[in-house]
């Protein structure tokens, strides 16, 4: 040692380290909830444009076969048949596979956006005549009316039903 070093006390000190640089890894909490969040949202998108592309196919088929009929000039019971048919691939089998006459009438007239083919008692008489005419321009425009406007209306009686259970 030399003199001069050991007179200094300080020049036994070694030099100052500096503190690492922090690590990302592990990430914060705050970054793993925003990471899961985003991944929820994602999922959940996906699921939700599925559904949608889900029902605007069922949708499209069903207008595509209502084209068919009104080229082919089918009768009324073809056209009560495609909407029967609609209205299983919206609603449980339970609730509209047994519905006939007044009780299907009023089920078309619950989820129409506008009232449907005129009356009741001509539905009915229409339905079951054994020579069924063909149908005309307006049925079809109505069923079409119906088809399109069929989530729309689902949707709407969907929140009046749990409006209703609300306030009960």
């Amino acid at each position: 040692m030399s003199v001069q070093n050991s007179h200094n006390p300080l020049a036994q000190l070694n030099d100052i380290v500096g503190p690492s640089s922090p690590s990302f890894w592990p990430l914060p909490p705050v970054y793993w909830l925003l990471s899961s969040i985003v991944i929820l949202s994602l999922l959940l998108s996906l699921f939700l444009l599925k559904k949608h592309r889900k029902q605007r196919l069922k949708q499209k088929n069903a207008l595509q076969q209502l084209r068919l009929l009104q080229q082919s000039q089918a009768d009324f019971v073809s056209l009560n048949q495609l909407l029967k048919g609609v209205a299983l691939a919206y609603f449980p089998r339970r609730q509209v596979a047994s519905l006939h006459g007044e009780l299907w009438f009023d089920f078309l007239q619950r989820y129409a956006q506008a009232p449907l083919f005129d009356n009741k008692q001509k539905f009915i008489e229409r339905l079951y005549q054994q020579h069924s005419q063909a149908c005309s321009a307006d049925d079809y425009i109505q069923a079409r009316t119906w088809i399109a406007g069929l989530p729309k209306q689902i949707k709407k009686q969907t929140g009046k039903n749990k409006e209703k259970r609300n306030h009960v």
